[in-house]
């Protein structure tokens, strides 16, 4: 948890000023739920230590069991928060606190509430109730709906180190080719270890590499290389936007390697070196296009058309990397 908002809720906590409702934003691991779970304790401790959670009595370990009636978790539970979790918890939001004057709510990756979940939700933020608090957690807030944002307090939580990521990863046994390049995918280092010894991201992985090296040369068999390769690995958009994440961090990465710096991810990787000997111009203006294709994304543009528009304009600009 990021100690400066440690103190400043502490603080918070300590003149009674706490809000009725907050978005935690920020990337994965930054200590969102942490903080979350930080200011359900601090409320409901027993025995605090120095104005600090014990963690040791019983409210303290009833909350991080989740046997605290008083303190309520939601979770995606597959892709999405779906209707029928947040009707469950309206219904607990009607009744009052079980064992004092306070009720928290927890909603961990928010913006992926569906359309009718977050709908449902919104009487809370324009009719407020007494004594209860409902923290949002995100990865990205431009998801949520515009009423939310505009009634709750947002926190932006700051990213965790880089390179303290990569240390992280190392140390609980990712390699240190993977390490690097899983440390910008996420800075959470349990999901990160979970990616590291995920095979069907390791299959995109190589996949992404071989239509790296595709481009480097510029090879036309880039093209049909979408359809009988990368296609099939991709089941749902998050592969989708991890693809196309992937292939912006290689050209990032080629940049740098560009204008003289010490290389950071895949190391050693003949065709991210190749990739590095190209113009800077037209590895950043192909950085843009590929960022261009993931707005499209979002935008509900088919991944496959998308990846093959994206492909035809990297291959464009090919002989001109080369000069």
């Amino acid at each position: 948890m990021p100690a400066g908002l440690v103190r400043q809720f502490s603080n918070v906590i300590d003149r009674d000023q706490l809000s009725q409702a907050y978005i935690f934003a920020g990337a994965a691991g930054a200590g969102k739920v942490p903080l979350a779970m930080w200011i359900a304790k601090r409320l409901f401790c027993t025995n605090l230590q120095a104005g600090q959670p014990c963690n040791a009595c019983g409210e303290c370990l009833r909350i991080d069991t989740g046997n605290n009636p008083d303190v309520l978790t939601v979770a995606p539970e597959g892709q999405s928060i779906k209707a029928e979790a947040i009707r469950g918890l309206k219904e607990e939001m009607g009744k009052s606190s079980v064992e004092g004057h306070r009720r928290i709510f927890i909603i961990q990756d928010a913006d992926r509430m569906t359309v009718s979940a977050a709908n449902s939700l919104l009487k809370f933020f324009e009719e407020p109730l007494p004594g209860m608090i409902i923290i949002l957690t995100t990865t990205a807030k431009n998801r949520l709906l515009p009423t939310v944002l505009s009634r709750a307090q947002i926190v932006q939580f700051p990213p965790p180190a880089w390179q303290a990521t990569v240390d992280a990863l190392s140390a609980a046994g990712v390699s240190g080719s993977l390490a690097p390049l899983i440390a910008r995918l996420t800075s959470d280092v349990a999901a990160g270890v979970t990616l590291a010894g995920d095979e069907d991201f390791n299959n995109r992985l190589a996949s992404v590499k071989k239509l790296v090296q595709l481009l480097a040369s510029g090879d036309g068999l880039a093209f049909p290389f979408i359809q009988t390769d990368l296609m099939k690995q991709v089941s749902d958009k998050n592969d989708q936007r991890q693809v196309l994440r992937l292939l912006a961090l290689i050209y990032a990465e080629a940049m740098r390697r560009s204008t003289g710096a010490p290389a950071q991810l895949l190391k050693n990787d003949a065709a991210v070196d190749q990739l590095a000997s190209k113009s800077l111009r037209q590895l950043s203006d192909g950085l843009d296009a590929i960022l261009t294709a993931t707005v499209q994304l979002e935008g509900n543009v088919a991944f496959q058309a998308n990846c093959e528009q994206l492909v035809l304009k990297l291959l464009q600009r090919a002989p001109e990397l080369t000069k």
